[in-house]
Order: C-alpha cells, then sequence, then structure tokens
C-alpha cells in the first residue's frame, strides 16, 4: 500500500503538473502532440496515487513485492518513452534544418550568379 503522504505529494505533484502543462497549451508554448504525453502519463500517475488498489493489482501482475517499486517502474517506463520520442523529434527537425541550410546556400549562390550576370550586360 501507498503511505498517504506519498499519495498527497503524488497528487498534488501530478495536478500542479497537468495545470501548468494545460496552461501552456493554452498560451501556445508546447505543442499539443508532445503535451499528450506529459498529460497522459500525469493522468496515469493521479490514478494510481489516488486509487492504491489498482497498483497494489499492477505491482501483483508484475511480480513485483512493493507498490511503490512498481510506480517507479511505471514512471521510468514512461520517462524513457518520452524522451526517445524527443530524440526522435529532435533528429527530423535537425535533418530538415540541414536541407533548409543547403538549400538556402543553392539559392544564394545563383542569386549572387544572377546579379553577377545581371551587372555584365
Amino acid at each position: 500500500m501507498l503511505p498517504i503522504r506519498l499519495q498527497i505529494i503524488l497528487i498534488v505533484f501530478s495536478s500542479i503538473s497537468m495545470l501548468f502543462s494545460l496552461k501552456m497549451i493554452r498560451k501556445f508554448q508546447l505543442d499539443l502532440k508532445y503535451a499528450l504525453l506529459w498529460l497522459v502519463l500525469n493522468l496515469a500517475i493521479l490514478l494510481l496515487a489516488a486509487y492504491p488498489p489498482l497498483l497494489l493489482k499492477l505491482a501483483k501482475e508484475l511480480a513485483i513485492e512493493i507498490p511503490v517499486n512498481a510506480l517507479f517502474l511505471f514512471g521510468i517506463v514512461i520517462s524513457m518513452s518520452i524522451i526517445f520520442s524527443l530524440t526522435v523529434a529532435l533528429s527530423r527537425t535537425s535533418y530538415k534544418i540541414k536541407k533548409i541550410s543547403q538549400e538556402l546556400g543553392i539559392l544564394k549562390e545563383e542569386v549572387q550568379r544572377l546579379e553577377k550576370r545581371g551587372t555584365d550586360l
């Protein structure tokens, strides 16, 4: 069973984090596709903290002796998933930036060539 103090801390932290994420979404400071990951994580923590028998059942199914360890395992797995998805997004963005930079270089060279040709006439 989760200690009541830990339950309260998890519920408060998760609620504040969820409200903060929603506030950032409303102000367009956080993209919705990334915010959904955090909202799901916060909702899961809130659910597990508010309803400890669910965590107890989850720990039992995973053969984990202490439910708190199941909670930490769950948090680590979700955090790793978030880190992986953000790494994929970063890689895609890096590729796009590289491609745009190369195209910009080609366009600048072409503009300079056309300007030079225009002054030669």
